[in-house]
């Protein structure tokens, strides 16, 4: 290794700094001169990071719904309720002559998540005034109209949404539940229908488009299963000849969408105004993500490509590590790190798409929570190899020469199915800052 190639390594004024060139000597004796590869490491390349609001996501016909709320005691609080069809359970179904409803309840089964703590909540079920539709789109900021009032049963006061456990049946292990009792009036308003509303799930959802179930008062949320059919509502009555029930079911089939608030507190506070590209909180000491719509890590590199002025055309990514510490400042175990997060791209129309090291083949991007260490770590090898290829003539994609670097974003790994959030330590903390530590050969 020649002194022209150290010296230009010490004075790159923003970038790669404190560079150190590991002992490889073993061996080096036995290999021709011009095979020698040197390995160059840092962890002092300038990161550009900032807390961003989360746009509106995409949060239909996701498998499970978050149904509550949850005060992050760092972040704010998240309120989470959906809106789903009920389905028929089966078509043409015959209600007999003269139908009594004798109660109705909707039964949502849980899926085992939770989060935050709990206190009782006041419930509502409203009926929708327009259909959803399968081949529709809807976003997590979604408010659709409904009628006036609650199905809910007025007699009914608060509800614990706490998950309780499995319950243990002779051929098989049922996930506990939510029932909700429903008001009567609402249920003979179903069996006084014309029979030809139950023909089909067209007509039947013409008659009655769906629900929206939400919190108006209460902590902590359930994770409810909205996709496998276990979750319905069931209409028990009698007529002239018998006594039994009818379920409508939200299946597979039914659209639906998830839907989150945001309240932000403290320094965050300024997130709950202006527009989404306004909102954002410098990443020096804190970063924040947060599921539900809520927030967001933009990373930028800016003087990763002064990396090509350093080293020869024939330098090579063996690794790019970002690493993101946990804050554990005020640390509260109810409310615990995410197990991954994700990191996305833009693509040209500022889209999130996946990266690089997402969609190769072999690569595991990583971005998993080290409890031992407290901290996340993310493989971007990839990304990085094709940052710096831009100017070399066979950079491709959206890491061409021809478009600007677009940014890099961490988020929630649940983000439409879960209330999660974790703060970071950011880039210019003493101890532990966050940072990406490349190595390269040369």
């Amino acid at each position: 290794m020649t002194n022209k190639l150290v010296w230009p390594l010490l004075f790159v004024l923003i970038g790669i700094t404190g560079c150190k060139k590991p002992d490889s000597s073993i061996g080096i004796g036995n290999l021709p001169e011009d095979d020698v590869l040197t390995l160059y490491s840092t962890d002092t390349l300038t990161l550009n990071m900032s807390t961003i609001r989360e746009d509106s996501l995409k949060t239909d016909q996701l498998s499970s719904a978050v149904l509550g709320r949850v005060f992050h005691p760092r972040i704010g609080t998240t309120t989470a309720g959906f809106a789903t069809q009920l389905r028929l359970s089966a078509p043409n179904h015959n209600f007999g002559d003269n139908p009594i409803a004798d109660s109705i309840f909707l039964e949502l089964r849980y899926t085992g998540a939770a989060y935050g703590t709990f206190t009782p909540h006041y419930l509502m079920v409203r009926e929708l005034v327009d259909a959803l539709t399968v081949d529709s789109s809807y976003y997590s900021n979604f408010d659709p109209e409904t009628t006036h009032g609650s199905l809910v049963d007025p007699s009914a006061t608060t509800f614990s949404i706490k998950p309780t456990g499995d319950t243990y049946t002779e051929t098989d292990t049922i996930e506990g539940g939510l029932k909700i009792p429903m008001s009567m009036d609402f249920a003979q308003s179903i069996l006084d229908l014309d029979t030809s509303s139950f023909a089909s799930n067209d007509a039947w959802l013409q008659q009655f488009p769906g629900i929206v179930v939400s919190s108006t008062a209460g902590y902590g949320a359930a994770g409810i299963d909205i996709s496998s059919g276990l979750s319905i509502m069931r209409l028990y009555y009698h007529n002239e000849s018998d006594t039994t029930f009818y379920d409508f079911v939200i299946s597979p089939l039914s659209a639906r969408v998830n839907m989150f608030h945001q309240d932000f507190v403290s320094s965050l506070s300024e997130m709950n105004v202006g527009g989404i590209d306004t909102a954002f909180i410098p990443g020096d000491d804190l970063l924040y993500v947060m599921s539900g719509s809520g927030l967001k890590i933009k990373l930028g590199i800016p003087y990763l490509e002064n990396v090509n002025d350093t080293l020869s055309a024939e330098r090579a990514v063996q690794k790019a590590e970002l690493i993101l510490p946990l804050d554990e400042h005020f640390y509260d175990y109810r409310y615990p790190a995410h197990e991954q997060l994700f990191m996305m791209t833009e693509d040209a129309d500022g889209n999130l798409i996946a990266t690089p090291d997402q969609t190769s083949n072999g690569i595991n991007i990583g971005g998993y929570y080290d409890s031992g260490k407290k901290e996340f770590h993310f493989n971007i090898s990839r990304t990085v190899q094709q940052i710096l290829n831009r100017n070399t003539g066979v950079g491709f994609g959206n890491f061409s020469p021809d478009r600007a670097v677009p940014p890099l974003y961490i988020v929630s790994s649940r983000a439409g199915i879960a209330i999660q959030g974790v703060v970071l330590k950011g880039t210019a903390v003493d101890e532990n800052r966050a940072r990406l530590v490349l190595t390269c050969s040369h």
